[in-house]
């Protein structure tokens, strides 16, 4: 019933706030007690839905509270104070970003925090010790926004710090960390906004506990929580970019196995940002990846297929960053080191035979549209062509080397501008005439990559010779055909193709 009524008011607000709202600070002032729970309860929920609307009332609202925190015990009237005190410190802070948005005249910095203060400092020291789950999570929630607050304020960040600190230790105080996850990355947010670099010891200390979280076994956060430390790394890299990228390579180097994959993960979420500064490090953060390529744990190779993937997914168009196409291979190559006659493979794991698989669906899903990847895919993809321990990634690559050549033929061979080293690159491949012919002649047992193999050289007889345009013009789509079970084909006519591939050759 009271959660209905109190509905009911922030309803009404929507065309009468003004006649809401004074009644609301006519019952918060009465008589100097704590207010009816339906009272708390309507006045969080309008700084939540109207939060510029409610910053003239700031002041007279946090000045009554703070007239009955004494009397506030425990239980459900702490936890309903908590719940206005963090609502209205986040109006403050919306205030804060969205001030021309506001038609009230214009307060400064200092006077919100000369209200909050008193109020912050009576929590920290009378609710820091709560023992109850409940109400440790709602000082925490109220404690983090007004320390978002009081960040603005230089003559408050010194005891804002020590409290993010505190923030920090409640990962090992309470049962569902991520409310504390949440506040971090909503003061590392107002950080960034602000321009206000944390100290290094407390930077160092984030980094340590968003890591731990990623590398509690025991305790293991989902998806939504993963992606919240990963924002929180993200951010505080944006203001510490050099040490954080170290922390996360010195993690790489010992400890668990889980430790590392949560570094990997992290240095991908590094990848994935487009951040200046975070750009600017990817070279020392691929660097990093490189030190656990050989890493036997699959966890830790799918870890580093993983952050391979959105290196290439972030639009990076720097040469060394595609290099580690490479990797890709040799890793197929490695789960495909058990092959013996017959296609078959003795003494395969589950997870070799998922690695493969990653391996497959990373090439298969490159972005060839994207600005000059035909100069910085090509002479990387095109080598892989031709060894016998890459041919079960024939299908996926022969498609991205099609769409690359495709798009040139599209471009009329002019490619867009690309980075000096793009081209110097080229000369590390194969050429097209030499990965065509061992191609035509390799006795695939697949069928579909049989077709594969066929299609890439009909994609590419132009780079291999011009008189092959017509013949193979009728050669290929009839072979096709006949592989793809449409037409029969006579056995003379493919013993010929078979033995003019292997002149060819």
């Amino acid at each position: 019933v009271k959660t209905a009524a109190s509905d009911v008011l922030v309803a009404l607000a929507r065309s009468h706030f003004h006649f809401v709202m004074s009644e609301l600070q006519s019952h918060l002032k009465a008589m100097g007690k704590v207010p009816d729970e339906t009272v708390l309860l309507t006045l969080a929920k309008m700084a939540h839905s109207y939060a510029l609307q409610c910053i003239p009332f700031v002041g007279m609202t946090l000045l009554a509270l703070r007239a009955v925190l004494s009397q506030v015990g425990s239980g459900r009237i702490l936890c309903a104070v908590c719940s206005v005190l963090e609502q209205w410190s986040e109006a403050v802070n919306t205030y804060f970003g969205n001030q021309e948005q506001c038609p009230f005249p214009r307060k400064g910095v200092a006077q919100f925090c000369e209200a909050i203060y008193p109020v912050f400092r009576y929590v920290v020291a009378n609710w820091l010790d709560c023992k109850e789950e409940e109400a440790k999570q709602a000082v925490l929630g109220v404690v983090a926004a007004m320390t978002r607050v009081l960040l603005h304020e230089e003559q408050h960040r010194e005891h804002a710090w020590e409290h993010l600190l505190w923030l920090l230790h409640q990962y090992q105080e309470v049962r569902d960390t991520s409310r504390v996850t949440k506040s971090l990355s909503y003061v590392l947010e107002m950080l960034e906004g602000v321009q206000t670099p944390i100290p290094r010891g407390t930077a160092l200390a984030i980094s340590t506990a968003v890591h731990h979280q990623l590398s509690d076994v025991t305790q293991e956060p989902g998806p939504a929580h993963k992606a919240v430390l990963s924002r929180c790394i993200v951010l505080q890299a944006q203001m510490y970019a050099e040490e954080t990228v170290a922390f996360l390579h010195s993690q790489l180097s010992g400890g668990s196995e889980a430790g590392r994959v949560a570094a990997l993960g992290l240095l991908a979420a590094l990848a994935r940002s487009d951040a200046p500064a975070t750009r600017e490090k990817l070279p020392q953060v691929v660097e990093a990846v490189r030190s656990v390529c050989n890493d036997p744990s699959a966890q830790v190779r799918r870890a580093v297929l993983e952050f391979i993937r959105e290196l290439l997914s972030s639009v990076c168009q720097s040469c060394w960053a595609w290099d580690v196409v490479g990797h890709i291979f040799t890793e197929f190559s490695r789960t495909s080191g058990k092959l013996v006659a017959g296609g078959l493979f003795a003494w395969e794991t589950q997870e070799d035979g998922a690695l493969r698989a990653l391996c497959m669906d990373i090439l298969g899903s490159l972005d060839v549209s994207l600005r000059g990847m035909t100069q910085l895919l090509w002479p990387r993809l095109l080598q892989y062509v031709v060894p016998a321990q890459y041919s079960g990634m024939l299908i996926p690559l022969s498609r991205c080397l099609q769409a690359l050549a495709a798009r040139q033929e599209r471009a009329g061979c002019k490619e867009e501008e690309e980075e000096p080293d793009a081209m110097d690159s080229q000369e590390q491949g194969r050429s097209p005439s030499e990965c065509c012919w061992v191609v035509a002649a390799a006795p695939y047992r697949s069928s579909e990559r049989a077709v594969a193999a066929l299609q890439l050289l009909q994609a590419l007889h132009r780079r291999i010779h011009r008189a092959l345009g017509v013949a193979w013009a009728t050669e290929i789509p009839l072979l096709l055909q006949y592989l793809e079970g449409k037409v029969w084909v006579r056995r003379q006519r493919l013993a010929g193709w078979e033995r003019g591939a292997g002149k060819g050759n």
